[in-house]
């Protein structure tokens, strides 16, 4: 007769997994509002070069003339073709419905999937930054304390107040013809 087995996962695993991803869709997510629109204006009898590329050598009424096609180029590269829905150039040049940031929110979002890679990139950064502070904040949080001015003694269980190093300073007066000597004081010195 086998015996079952159960595999437990730790809690704390899937809760960095989670913060990972988190912090990887807002990265990715503000990266992205650094992206730029262009738009080709519908001109019916478009001007080719010898390389493909449309030139508009025609000049056109913004108020008139529809939106032929309507790219998103994210911060990464990638060239996103979006939908037209009869947009006029002019919605794109000024002050419209498209500009809102609510439209302009909805686009940024989903470029984060079509980068896809780099948000697995970034999750698999902060899953790992996370789930290292959380098991070595112990060990790194006694690494800082030399860094931060606090002495403690091993031997001893000292509070975090008793653990503050002093240091004394020497004070003068301002009064340059009248000095009257030094004089000794007790600073706690914390550096944040």
């Amino acid at each position: 007769m086998k015996e079952k087995t159960t595999i437990q996962i730790d809690h704390n695993i899937l809760k960095s997994i989670l913060k990972g991803f988190v912090l990887a869709f807002l990265t990715v997510f503000a990266v992205e509002h650094f992206s730029t629109f262009s738009y080709i204006p519908n001109l019916n009898i478009p001007n080719i070069d010898s390389n493909g590329k449309i030139i508009l050598s025609q000049t056109y009424d913004p108020t008139t003339t529809p939106v032929g096609a309507l790219y998103q180029t994210t911060t990464f590269g990638t060239k996103i073709d979006l939908p037209i829905n009869g947009i006029m150039c002019s919605d794109l040049l000024y002050d419209s419905d498209f500009k809102r940031y609510s439209n302009k929110g909805v686009l940024y979002a989903k470029s984060v999937f079509r980068d896809y890679k780099y948000l697995l990139l970034f999750w698999l950064a902060y899953t790992l930054i996370v789930l290292f502070f959380k098991r070595y904040r112990l060990k790194v949080l006694i690494l800082i304390l030399p860094i931060l001015g606090i002495n403690c003694r091993k031997s001893k269980h000292e509070t975090l107040g008793d653990c503050i190093r002093h240091i004394d300073t020497v004070k003068t007066t301002s009064n340059i013809e009248n000095t009257q000597g030094l004089q000794k004081t007790n600073i706690t010195a914390i550096n944040n």
